[in-house]
This record gives C-alpha cells, sequence and structure tokens, in this order.
C-alpha cells in the first residue's frame, strides 16, 4: 500500500523541490512574522510581567513559542490544501494523475509544512536568546536534541494539518470552527503557559487526561530539550509519543483524504 520505487522517489523529490522554488519568495516576510510573534511573546513575558509579580518565565514562554510556531505554519496551510481539494482546476488534480502512489501526494503536502515550519522556528530561538540574554539558563539547553525534537514536532504538525484538511469543507466557516474548537484548545490546554508537572500539582486526574493531547508532547519535549528536564515529561517520551502520533494522523488523514477524492 505504501511501497515506491526508485523511478518514483525522482517524481516525489521534484515535488519537494517545486514546492520548495514556490515558498522561496515568502520566505523572509515568514520568518518576519515568526520573529514579531517571538520577540512580543519575549518581551511581555520576561520585561513587564515581572511589574505584577511573574519572575523567571521569559525562557519557558521562548521556548515554547519555538515549539508553537512549527504548529502553527502547519496549520496556516489547511486553507491552501482545501482550495485545492475544492477548486475545479488545481495543481492537487494534476500531482494525483502523476505515475506516483497517490498516497505521496499527501505527504508532499505534510513535509511541505514541516519543512516551513522547521525553516522559520529555527529563528525564534536565536532572536530570543538574545532579548533573554543571562536570564536563560543555558546549561540546560542541547542544540541538537532541541533541534532534534523541533524537526519532530514539524512532522507531526504536518500530518496533523493533513488529517485536519479530511474534516473542512466549507473554507470560512469551518475553519473558524477548526481553529476555535479544535486547534487553539488543544495548543492552549497543551501546556502553552503551564506545565504538565504544574498541571499535576493541581489535578492528577486533568494531568492524566492531557497526556491523550498530543500538544503536550510538543511543547514539554522542547521544554525538556532546553530547559531544566527536571520541570518536563521525559524527553524520550515525548519524542516517542509524537512519533506514534505521527504515524497515526498521517495514516488517518492520507486514506481520509484518498477517499474523500476518490483515489484508487
Amino acid at each position: 500500500m505504501f511501497s515506491i520505487d526508485f523511478s518514483q522517489c525522482q517524481t516525489f523529490w521534484q515535488l519537494m523541490v517545486r514546492s520548495f522554488v514556490i515558498y522561496k519568495p515568502h520566505f523572509i516576510g515568514k520568518t518576519i512574522n515568526a520573529i514579531i510573534w517571538t520577540t512580543l511573546n519575549v518581551v511581555v513575558v520576561a520585561f513587564i510581567m515581572p511589574t505584577v509579580g511573574l519572575h523567571n518565565f521569559g525562557p519557558f514562554i521562548l521556548i515554547t513559542t519555538a515549539a508553537s510556531n512549527s504548529f502553527f505554519t502547519a496549520n496556516n496551510q489547511i486553507p491552501g490544501l482545501i482550495s485545492e481539494i475544492i477548486g475545479d482546476t488545481s495543481n492537487l488534480k494534476y500531482q494525483l494523475s502523476l505515475p506516483i502512489p497517490q498516497w505521496t501526494v499527501f505527504t508532499c503536502y505534510a513535509l511541505e509544512s514541516a519543512y516551513q515550519g522547521f525553516i522559520s522556528s529555527l529563528m525564534i530561538a536565536p532572536i530570543g536568546l538574545t532579548l533573554l540574554w543571562n536570564q536563560f539558563p543555558l546549561q540546560y539547553f542541547c542544540i541538537l536534541k532541541f533541534h532534534f525534537i523541533l524537526s519532530i514536532i514539524c512532522l507531526f504538525s504536518g500530518f496533523f494539518a493533513v488529517w485536519m484538511t479530511h474534516f473542512v469543507s466549507d473554507m470560512i466557516h469551518e475553519m473558524e470552527n477548526l481553529w476555535c474548537r479544535i486547534i487553539f484548545p488543544l495548543w492552549f490546554l497543551g501546556g502553552f503557559q503551564f506545565s504538565w508537572k504544574g498541571l499535576y500539582s493541581i489535578s492528577p486526574t486533568l494531568a492524566y487526561l492531557n497526556l491523550l493531547n498530543p500538544l503536550t508532547y510538543v511543547l514539554e519535549g522542547a521544554r525538556s530539550a532546553a530547559l531544566d528536564p527536571a520541570l518536563s515529561l521525559p524527553y524520550w517520551n515525548c519524542v516517542l509519543a509524537l512519533i506514534g502520533f505521527t504515524i497515526l494522523f498521517g495514516y488517518l488523514g492520507i486514506m481520509n483524504l484518498k477517499k474523500r477524492l476518490d483515489c484508487l
């Protein structure tokens, strides 16, 4: 079902190259967007919130912002894929007619979202570290582990976006419902402003229920690689959970879209 030969790999690679060529003119704009979001979050939390008693929260929100950017970048691609699906003429329909397995076309869309999220997120940590300077505990930051889990987060986010696309047919109203009812709650309750252990100290039941939320592993895993790991879920547990969710959402997303588009 998911096999592919060498010539098909070459075609798949050309599709990826084409998507990158299309993305290049937008690179600077998307990077600026990521920098603005990071700067506002870090400046407000690290330099303004301490005036109302919230201290040492800057590093926490910086790493959370980097991981969140990957997730939101991928989900911002959903309207584009929806327009391809419902359009009378589209690149998607052309790609599905190519001599490659149809699942690779949807995988291409997921990987496109993934690398765009990864590229824009790479700028967030350096900008944030510069703003925070000596407020950031560098003794815990492992650049290899951080970039590794960031790549896993981007892959997960790309396939999650493909899966989410299956539920949207109306570009305006259903996209609004998707963001308000699924994407935002998953992210906000996944630990944007709190750690899993902090939630556990208040309500163990809610904390264990939150382990069903994939965004918990996105945010906790990133913080475990960059901040004090004793304050987060174990790093490798988060990696394994994200790999599992990536496979799950990838399979469901591809199968559902193939069914929706009457693919063979």
